[in-house]
């Protein structure tokens, strides 16, 4: 859009479009002008981009999951001047976190046939929050505005599969809840029973399971006797059979579906062990995902897929096609590793195709899918009722945890991931720099335009995990460390806001302490995690791949435990091997410990002997194995 044309329509959108297009065509029935009317908003909205005023971010370049909020203003703005003069008053007053203004705003897009503004609008959750108090309004009404719909939603406004996925651009909508540090079990049921009714075609029962389900209830009316000398007869066969050594027991199938395997995301890299070790002498185990086998791009993907490609399911582009293939294998489990962050795996999660589903924690958070039956954690990772040791117990502890999960929750008492030394994967196994003429050779201190005197500590996690609390903790360690750096990442996109908090909370002379880093490769962020002295585990959504990380060169991490599992991973995984310095039960604490350690050499030096020391317990965890394997014998 040049600029003109871009003054123009500007110019344009903010008037009051509704009189304009009303003065312009009297000679017109209603439905036409109403037409029109949908047809400018339609237009303007396309070019919402190019027309907003928000200075946040870059509106051509940035991810519509990121900006969209920084859009509400002139959508409102805009809704606002397509429509009659009462209704404009009201809607431009953007009361957003008032019902009853949210129903008129609905009622509104209703009218100017706006399916694309409401889904963004009232299904999607911002990323970024200034306050905690923000947070709880936001999710006050979202949960309100889901009961409202879920009571009131017109059934013309049902989308079909390709309107929605177009129409949401793929995006899980209630994604960034996970990072409000609240329990999301009412917020995601919520959704979830709004997304069965405006969706209906996410609704599936397999018919082979169907059948069985009939087929068993039949079953129990035939004559007892006749069916206690049949559990005798095949009781009586099996025992022949076993006395004479042949096990003849049927494997039972297992398929892990997941579209965050085809790059080297966190997710592969919980999981692709556990996959790999499982026993092939019991299960028949396969991998299902929406990308084909040729879309594999990463390094370890790559490796791992060529070893399982006889068994990589492509389940097509579509639930219909997935439904379709799945159903031919009969699985007896299937497990999705990380529902909520990729969508049409998600929504493939609301059939009931095997008699088991599960899930674990490739998104840290509970589904709140009705047909998602269990969810897999560890001890170690879920928090207690209570720390007194005299009156905790395992059951209090496992009841306060399930109070965080819609599904049934199986706690491991082993980590439940066999994680492999990250410099392992994507150094010794890189094919670039496995040519004795190419080895790896990480960058020093030096090199980085670092001196020997400054304390280096990583933090290098995506923006919404930074909370104004956490980021007052980093201008505290500033304060305390004055030879402190702090490594932060800006692949995801920071908005003006945001900048503009750490600014004023970590100052102008401190602001030079921070390093800012684009998107990496792997072996580049190895690089800088290894020349750190301290990493610095965000609260109270930590890291685990990025403390994996941290731990594999020794670098001790700094933590603060929180209640919920995405808070609790770097405890854990210190409660492992045995060790507590760096777990922290307060800002003011977690700053000294950081200031500390960072300082003291002396001190730095013994953790990480310590962590090298212990390390082993962490990784490649065979009981983790162990555990699913047995899992699978257990669950029906």
């Amino acid at each position: 859009m040049n600029p003109q044309s871009l003054v123009s329509v500007r110019n344009y959108a903010n008037q009051h479009i509704y009189n304009i297009i009303h003065i312009h065509n009297k000679s017109l029935e209603q439905s036409q002008i109403t037409l029109k009317l949908q047809s400018v908003f339609k237009e303007l909205v396309n070019n919402i981009r190019h027309i907003t005023t928000t200075n946040e971010l870059d509106t051509h370049n940035t991810p519509m999951a990121f900006l969209f909020q920084h859009l509400r203003p002139s959508i409102i703005q805009l809704v606002a001047n397509c429509s009659p003069r009462i209704d404009k008053l009201f809607i431009e007053k953007g009361l957003i976190h008032n019902l009853d203004w949210s129903i008129r705003f609905f009622n509104a897009l209703l009218n100017l046939n706006a399916r694309d503004i409401i889904v963004w609008f009232f299904l999607h959750i911002p990323y970024y929050n200034n306050t905690s108090q923000d947070i709880d309004k936001q999710r006050d009404i979202y949960i309100k505005i889901l009961e409202y719909f879920i009571s009131n939603w017109p059934s013309q406004l049902y989308f079909t599969e390709n309107e929605f996925l177009f129409l949401s651009n793929q995006s899980c909508m209630p994604y960034a809840a996970s990072y409000h540090n609240r329990n999301n079990t009412l917020l995601l049921s919520t959704y979830s029973r709004l997304l069965r009714k405006i969706c209906p075609w996410v609704n599936y029962y397999s018919p082979t399971l169907a059948e069985k389900v009939l087929k068993d209830k039949y079953d129990k009316t035939k004559n007892t006797q006749q069916i206690q000398q049949i559990q005798q007869k095949q009781q009586k066969q099996h025992t022949q059979e076993q006395s004479k050594g042949n096990n003849t027991k049927e494997k039972k199938n297992i398929c892990f579906i997941s579209d965050s395997f085809t790059t080297d995301t966190s997710v592969l890299r919980d999981r692709i062990s556990i996959i790999g070790k499982l026993d092939r002498s019991r299960y028949n185990v396969y991998f299902a995902s929406f990308y084909p086998f040729e879309a594999i791009n990463g390094i370890i993907a790559r490796i791992f897929m060529d070893r399982i490609k006889d068994n990589y399911i492509y389940l097509g582009n579509n639930l219909p096609s997935a439904r379709e293939v799945l159903e031919k294998y009969k699985f007896d489990f299937i497990v999705y590793p990380d529902i909520g962050m990729k969508l049409l795996p998600t929504l493939l999660t609301y059939s009931r195709i095997a008699p088991v589903q599960l899930t674990t924690w490739g998104h840290s958070e509970t589904s709140g899918i009705d047909t998602i039956d269990y969810f897999i954690s560890s001890e170690y990772f879920e928090s207690e009722l209570c720390t007194d040791s005299q009156l905790h117990s395992q059951l209090h502890s496992q009841l306060h945890s399930q109070s965080h999960y819609t599904e049934k929750l199986i706690l491991f008492k082993s980590l439940g991931t066999y994680y492999i030394s990250p410099h392992k994967l994507f150094i010794e196994n890189n094919p670039k720099y496995t040519s004795i003429n190419n080895p790896k050779k990480f960058k020093t201190r030096e090199q980085y335009g670092f001196t020997p005197e400054q304390t280096i500590y990583v933090c290098l996690q995506t923006f919404y995990k930074l909370t104004p609390e956490f980021e007052a903790c980093l201008a505290r360690i500033l304060e305390l460390n004055p030879n402190g750096i702090i490594l932060l990442s800006s692949t995801y996109p920071f908005c003006k806001s945001h900048l503009l908090r750490i600014k004023k909370i970590i100052g102008d002379e401190k602001l030079r302490r921070l390093r800012w880093y684009g998107s990496l490769e792997k072996d580049e962020f190895l690089n800088l995690v290894n020349i750190s002295d301290v990493c610095l585990d965000p609260f109270p959504f930590g890291g685990f791949n990025t403390s994996y990380d941290a731990f594999d060169y020794n670098i001790p991490v700094i933590t603060m435990e929180g209640e919920f599992l995405h808070g609790r991973f770097t405890s854990g995984l210190y409660r492992k091997m045995g060790m507590d310095e760096c777990i922290a039960s307060s800002l003011e604490e977690y700053a000294n410990l950081a200031s500390r350690i960072g300082i003291n050499e002396k001190l730095r030096h013994k953790i990480n002997r310590n962590i090298e020391m212990k390390k082993h317990l962490i990784f490649q965890e065979q009981a983790s194995v162990d555990e699913w394997n047995e899992l699978f014998e257990k669950l029906e």
